[in-house]
């Protein structure tokens, strides 16, 4: 089996146009209890800093951020790696944080939030000012932690195309309310039978997405479009971290289907930035210290940490 080096990986995707894309919505600090260190993350801002990362696309950021430390270490981030925040909101509190930590296996797993920060009691309500700027951008990703549902047929309406990565936690009614302003819906299939990935695709084809990705972990992943499916696998990689992996899949999916690519190429794309993305720490670096004003932060438990 080949082992793939990340500058291998960075020689595939070098054939890949850059593409416009701008993510709207999540966006936290992924707090390593284990290390005490906070790396950048959140779906929405994740696949536009990957698109900038791995592309060198035009990449722009809409969201809510907090006026913590970990704010504006954030926004500083997004500065040095080229990601517009123009629209970007800065409200008084903190900045959305999770926290991560080691379990039995080495593996990376969520034990924790501070609900969110800011972000829990405020919602993107997207002006006019804003729409003319997601119009700005080829492609508008967004994720169903990021509550923009209902700004979806205004963005749509300008001629801009919409991904939504619905995890696995959206609810068919959403789905189902959203899946005709989408033309590519991203799901996380790692706990289905393929029965069950069948399924999940065809509801949200025939409720009106154009295509449909489940990604399954270990398994790789699965496209759907009418009438037709691909599957792809996981591209080996001696992986330091897999955080981000989910969300540079998207990406690399996204900017080859922006360059005309069928969707088996897609795939393939989104397998090799997959893979890259595990040889980075955290989702794609830049930690800053957590510290005892992170630790403060843990105010939701998922499991013991």
């Amino acid at each position: 089996m080949t082992m793939y080096s990340a500058d291998d990986l960075r020689d595939i995707l070098s054939s890949v146009p850059a593409p416009s894309l701008v993510g709207v919505g999540d966006n936290v600090l992924d707090c390593y209890v284990h290390e005490d260190l906070a790396y950048p993350g959140g779906n929405a801002l994740n696949v536009a800093v990957y698109s900038r990362l791995f592309f060198g696309g035009g990449a722009g950021f809409v969201g809510i951020m907090g006026d913590d430390r970990f704010a504006v270490h954030l926004q500083e981030v997004l500065d040095d790696i080229g990601v517009d925040r123009s629209r970007v909101r800065v409200a008084r509190g903190a900045n959305g944080m999770a926290f991560v930590e080691l379990d039995d296996d080495g593996d990376r797993v969520f034990v924790g939030s501070n609900r969110g920060g800011v972000q829990a009691e405020l919602r993107l309500r997207m002006s006019e000012a804003d729409t003319a700027y997601l119009a700005e951008y080829a492609r508008v990703h967004t994720s169903v932690y990021s509550s923009i549902e209902a700004e979806l047929p205004a963005i749509a309406e300008r001629g801009t195309a919409v991904s939504f990565d619905y995890s696995n936690d959206a609810a068919s009614d959403i789905v189902r309310a959203t899946a005709r302003h989408v033309d590519v819906g991203f799901f996380s299939g790692g706990a289905l039978s393929d029965a069950e990935v069948d399924a999940l695709a065809a509801f949200a084809l025939d409720s009106g997405m154009a295509s449909v990705v489940i990604t399954l972990g270990s398994r790789g992943a699965r496209a759907f479009e009418a009438g037709a499916a691909h599957a792809v696998g996981v591209m080996p990689v001696d992986a330091v971290d897999a955080l981000g992996a989910g969300d540079a899949f998207i990406t690399g999916f996204l900017a080859a289907r922006a360059s005309d690519a069928d969707i088996q190429r897609s795939l393939e794309i989104a397998s090799t930035t997959g893979a890259l993305a595990c040889t980075l720490r955290g989702a794609f670096g830049y930690p800053v210290r957590g510290g005892d004003d992170a630790r403060a932060q843990l105010l939701r438990r998922y499991r013991k940490a």
